[in-house]
């Protein structure tokens, strides 16, 4: 169940994927989406400790002000977690990997989510009851999701504490209650409804496009298996960038080497936007 890692993989430069943003999209609005973990901020032993650089997160900002770029992120994480580690700034934050989303003036929040509360509570006090001889585990509780990390854990154990994790769950997933997304280094429960990663991205442009009254192009960027969803959601004009060796989506236009490149894009794509 853990994520296999991939070698001898090739980086594109932050400077060479700018100017060929540049190129394909000219002088359009661009709306730029951005996973959080592994791609703003490095990977961390835990999720508390995860965090956006200053560099990363004051290229990011100075994007966002720009009149041709709206920004967002869409993350596993709760929006409120998000909101946290950013600051302020983005337009558009979804959490929960699109089962909630905050804008400018919209919201939205899938109706799936208040009746799995319970079925996660239940589920969190069964997993921290079955795993406590894994010494590193973490069960994260989001409420309305819930994640087995086990980053910390001894290697022979984290196999089998995933698959424990899963096991506890695969009742409800049966049942079409809940669903199972693995990650690096974690697994995690959700609602098993029709929305992901690319139902939040085509919300988002829906309501970008029609404050703007045009069509416009995303450029997404993610580092994981979670991201798969945002970039099979892109179409011909719409551009994905894997962060890190991970993603291995077909449709990936480039790939950047981790969160400093990502801000070192960021910075170039203000100078090419300028121009």
């Amino acid at each position: 169940m853990l994520s296999s890692h991939v070698v001898n993989v090739r980086y594109d430069t932050s400077e060479a994927v700018a100017e060929e943003i540049g190129r394909r999209l000219g002088d359009r609005h661009v709306l730029l989406l951005t996973d959080f973990d592994g791609t703003l901020a490095e990977l961390a032993p835990t999720p508390d400790e995860a965090f956006i650089s200053e560099e990363v997160r004051s290229q990011f900002i100075q994007l966002t002000a720009l009149d041709s770029v709206t920004t967002g992120i869409v993350s596993g994480r709760r929006l409120a977690d998000v909101r946290k580690r950013v600051g302020a700034g983005t337009e558009f934050v979804a959490g929960l990997h699109g089962l909630e989303i905050v804008g400018p003036h919209e919201t939205y929040e899938h109706e799936s989510l208040a009746a799995v509360a319970p079925v996660i509570h239940d589920l969190r006090v069964a997993a921290v009851r079955a795993l406590a001889w894994c010494h590193g585990v973490l069960i994260e509780d989001k409420t309305f999701a819930l994640t087995c990390h086990v980053r910390l854990a001894a290697s022979e154990d984290a196999n089998r504490a995933l698959e424990l994790f899963a096991g506890l769950a695969r009742r409800q997933i049966e049942a079409k209650v809940l669903r199972l997304l693995t990650g690096s280094m974690a697994a995690e429960v959700l609602p098993a409804a029709e929305w992901h990663k690319g139902s939040a991205v085509e919300w988002i442009r829906s309501v970008v496009s029609e404050r703007l009254g045009v069509a416009v192009p995303v450029i997404y960027l993610g580092d994981d298996r979670t991201d798969e969803d945002a970039f099979g959601s892109l179409g011909s004009d719409d551009l994905a960038i894997g962060v890190g060796p991970r993603p291995q989506s077909h449709l990936i236009h480039w790939r950047l080497a981790g969160p400093a490149s990502v801000g070192r894009l960021f910075a170039r794509m203000r100078l090419v936007q300028h121009a």
